[in-house]
């Protein structure tokens, strides 16, 4: 079975606005992606985070061809705000923000622990099993 992970809005920005400082982490993330050994899930609210800050650089192409790759790719999910969450949200008891959060039920939605962050909340809060770069 192949692992799962979630990815959060940094690891966007990285990849679609700030490619030349990659981290190591994240360029070997993108290769067991490619290769099939892990398949990423990205909410819905990432991708938003993504877009927001691209338009105010004037990049939002580079987000359309991000979300038609993303699309096509048999291993990333893009995970939908949904019911579930909000199910899954009413059963936590604690949260740091609102955007962390509903990324947070996302990985207990696909059943997996793992998140590809610099933010330690994931951890302390969600215990979350933090892959950082830093």
């Amino acid at each position: 079975m192949t692992e799962k992970a979630v990815i959060d809005a940094q690891v966007l920005f990285y990849f679609h606005y700030d490619y030349k400082k990659v981290p190591l982490t994240l360029q070997e993330l993108k290769k067991k992606v490619i290769d099939g050994e892990i398949t990423v899930i990205i909410p819905i609210i990432a991708i938003s985070e993504l877009l927001w800050k691209m338009r105010k650089t004037g990049k939002v192409e580079a987000v359309k061809r991000a979300i038609e790759r993303w699309e096509k790719s048999e291993n990333v999910i893009i995970d939908d705000f949904d019911i579930e969450i909000i199910k899954l949200m009413l059963e936590n008891i604690k949260s740091h923000e609102l955007h962390d959060e509903i990324i947070a039920m996302t990985c207990k939605k696909h059943n997996t622990n793992i998140i590809y962050s610099t933010d330690k909340k994931f951890k302390e809060i969600f215990k979350l099993q933090l892959r950082s770069w830093k």
